[in-house]
């Protein structure tokens, strides 16, 4: 499988990585998440100005019309400055989704919405519907303009109103809600297998994005915990070259390398025979490099690690969070062992 960056990727990722090098420094990233939850991540305008929000949408609907492997790339990149933005519920997995639709007014204005970044839709994985009234939680869903949810064999869309929603700050720092909505204020993008298949590839490709992000901050975290082995003195050398600690850190970066190559390998193989398999095997191999990298960056940072003045901290924060959001790696496993 080819790994090389085409034209186009190389030309996505430098400019992410200008973004997070020039916009994404740790205060201006504490502050988002100290702001207001219903307040719109400010850098989300210029996420929109680079095409970021536009990546997976259609050309026929103002989009780019680009793979998903393309998004993952970029998730990855912008993970690596702390991604408080929804772009991978909105630009990733919304967007994958209602591309996957069936062409419609309600279809087409939604995803020309997300492409300029004048709409921010969020799949209700856990949506319940009852009482002519539909509830969940998601992140980012404190100041989205609305939600997708599957319903009864249907890929529905959902306006939100402001008395909708009850939002907070989650543990790291991102924003969610939970939404109350009458279901009669839903539009139907999708039926049958449309939706099914529609909402299976939301799913997937919002996996897919929370594995990359969680790759690129875990590279965030391996090079800000190998600069402190470097400038941490003791007993008059920096504890880098003491071996035990130079093994432990070659054993998080195998680990990383692993991750990154299965996470691209399901962004590339999603429509494929065994991508479901492939998607499996990316989280669980998430799950342990997600873990081990944070784990062993607060021990290797001494107690340091776990104060709130030190970006690690929070980095680490936001991996536990993934790893949460991802869902169980058991279940995964079973289902990659079932073949």
């Amino acid at each position: 499988m080819d790994f090389s960056y085409s034209d186009d990727q190389s030309m996505f990722v430098a400019s992410c990585e200008r973004l997070v090098r020039e916009k994404c420094g740790f205060d201006g990233r504490r502050a988002v998440a100290r702001s207001p939850a219903d307040a719109v991540p400010p850098l989300w305008a210029e996420f929109a100005q680079l095409g970021l929000t536009a990546l997976l949408v259609p050309e026929d609907a103002g989009g780019l019309g680009r793979p998903l492997i393309d998004g993952a790339l970029v998730a990855q990149t912008l993970g690596r400055g702390w991604l408080l933005e929804p772009l991978v519920d909105c630009a990733l997995a919304a967007a994958a989704a209602l591309a996957r639709c069936p062409q419609g007014a309600a279809r087409d204005a939604a995803l020309a919405a997300i492409a300029d970044g004048s709409s921010i839709v969020v799949p209700l994985a856990d949506a319940q519907v009852a009482g002519g009234a539909v509830r969940g939680t998601a992140p980012h869903a404190s100041y989205a303009s609305a939600v997708l949810f599957a319903d009864a064999g249907r890929l529905c869309l959902l306006p939100l109103a402001d008395r909708a929603r009850r939002g907070w700050r989650q543990f790291d720092g991102t924003a969610a809600a939970e939404v109350t909505v009458a279901r009669d204020a839903a539009v139907v993008v999708a039926q049958g297998e449309a939706a099914v298949d529609a909402w299976r590839l939301a799913l997937a490709a919002a996996r897919v994005g929370r594995i990359a992000e969680g790759v690129g901050l875990a590279r965030t975290v391996l090079d800000a915990t190998a600069e402190y082995l470097r400038t941490r003195r003791q007993f008059g050398q920096p504890i880098g070259r003491f071996q035990a600690l130079a093994h432990r850190m070659a054993d998080l970066a195998i680990l990383h390398e692993q991750a990154q190559s299965l996470a691209w390998a399901a962004a590339m193989k999603l429509d494929a025979a065994d991508g479901a398999r492939t998607l499996d095997a990316a989280q669980v191999m998430a799950h342990r490099a997600l873990r081990a990298i944070g784990q062993e960056a607060i021990q290797l940072h001494g107690g340091i690690g776990m104060t709130d003045e030190l970006a690690v901290s929070h980095y680490v924060k936001r991996l536990l969070a993934i790893e949460v959001e991802l869902g169980d790696a058991d279940t995964a496993l079973a289902r990659f062992a079932a073949g």
